[in-house]
């Protein structure tokens, strides 16, 4: 059982996401079926299992980065609670203001938690970053890149 990778899910018409088979079994042995859903840019989600999510508040006390993000994070977000399918509820704010979320996304463990990407949103993000493989290379083996 691992926690890596993407896979292709759904966010169906009643705004639920169906998070990927393959993490489910990790994600409810470890953390439970309760997870907050948040987004902090409204293009992009944050799955966190309920308690990543718990300790992200306690963090947030001696974190004054994590803190100012905490207003945030509970403004787009709601616990849901995932239903027999492994569908958690899409908060009301991402649903008003995100409307392209809904249908086919993709769903990538990170660490604790998921996040979810829309394919357009994908591209985005693979134009911003931009590392060729021998650049990698070089920072695994404890180099540096030139990203001027």
């Amino acid at each position: 059982m691992e926690f890596c990778g993407s896979y292709k899910s759904t966010i169906d018409p009643k705004w639920r996401l169906k998070i990927p088979a393959e993490y489910r079994e990790y994600l409810y042995s470890k953390y439970g079926d309760t997870f907050y859903v948040a987004s902090l840019d409204l293009e992009t989600l944050l799955v966190f299992p309920q308690p990543v999510y718990e300790q992200l508040k306690i963090d947030s006390a001696t974190n004054p980065e994590l803190s100012a993000m905490m207003p945030i994070l509970s403004l787009s977000g709601r616990s849901s609670k995932a239903d027999g399918q492994g569908k958690v509820m899409i908060p009301e704010l991402v649903r008003i203001k995100c409307p392209s979320l809904k249908g086919q996304v993709i769903v990538a463990a990170v660490v604790d938690h998921l996040e979810v990407y829309t394919l357009e949103t994908i591209d985005k993000i693979f134009e911003r970053i931009k590392i060729t493989n021998e650049q990698f290379a070089r920072i695994r083996a404890g180099g540096k890149i030139d990203r001027s």
